[in-house]
């Protein structure tokens, strides 16, 4: 199943939940040590325990993209939470040592929650799609196809803001390339829609793109697709280029 990693960013509190439901009902005595179904804490490789902890740990892996200060200094503590959660041996040690770093992402997550909720709110509905399928290919390590669906999600964003600002330009036609293009030589036509800051963005990204959809031997390693991933939230999120309501 294709993890939504958006919808689990934001919901990460009740997956904490979930998980800790899932292991207090099944591998733990009420006073923390194994119940005869902990099997020595290698519940952990169990389906339903796997299953749930995947989630958050995706969820996890992408939570310093989206300009959230504490998100970003923490990242290295929520990591190393996941790995504890995955280690039999720490497990069967007592409840303790599950409840410890389930509870660290938990609340970590639960104090930045409004910020995660009101960052999600500055995509529009296909580009959260988009921007999904490139989280997706990229921790799948299909850079190629990860630069491809989040460059479109900005190509998505611009075509709206310039067809906001000039309903009358046909432009439905014009590839990525193309819409820079006719933006950057036509600002004042659409209002000035984008901010300055993000022209090299906007020429960068689109360089990739053409490496990531054409055979132009040129490689997209990890690097540069995390690169264009951020670059990409960076530019989504800005509330300047937000689509305006008609």
């Amino acid at each position: 199943m294709k993890q939504n990693y958006l919808k689990d960013l934001s919901n990460i509190q009740e997956l904490c939940k979930a998980l800790r439901e899932e292991v207090e009902s099944n591998y733990y005595k009420k006073d923390g040590s194994l119940s005869k179904w902990g099997r020595d804490g290698v519940f952990c490789f169990y389906p339903e325990y796997r299953e749930l902890l995947e989630l958050i740990k995706g969820a996890v892996g992408i939570c310093d993209l989206f300009g959230i200060k504490l998100l970003e200094r923490k990242k290295p503590i929520l990591d190393q939470k996941i790995v504890y959660l995955e280690d039999h041996v720490r497990l069967r040690k007592s409840k303790d040592w599950f409840d410890t770093p389930l509870g660290v992402i938990e609340g970590t997550f639960e104090s930045v929650k409004d910020e995660i909720d009101k960052k999600i709110a500055l995509l529009e509905f296909e580009e959260k799609d988009r921007v999904n399928e490139s989280m997706h290919c990229f921790v799948e390590g299909c850079y190629y196809s990860a630069v491809a669906m989040a460059v479109s999600a900005i190509e998505f964003r611009l075509f709206s803001l310039m067809t906001s600002a000039n309903p009358t330009a046909k432009l439905e036609k014009l590839t990525l390339g193309e819409l820079i293009q006719e933006y950057l030589n036509n600002k004042q036509k659409y209002d000035n829609a984008v901010p300055k800051k993000h022209k090299p963005l906007l020429e960068h990204c689109n360089i990739y793109r053409i490496f990531s959809v054409h055979p132009k031997k040129e490689e997209i390693n990890k690097p540069i697709a995390g690169s264009i991933l951020n670059m990409t939230l960076m530019f989504l999120l800005d509330k300047n280029t937000k689509i305006k309501s008609s």
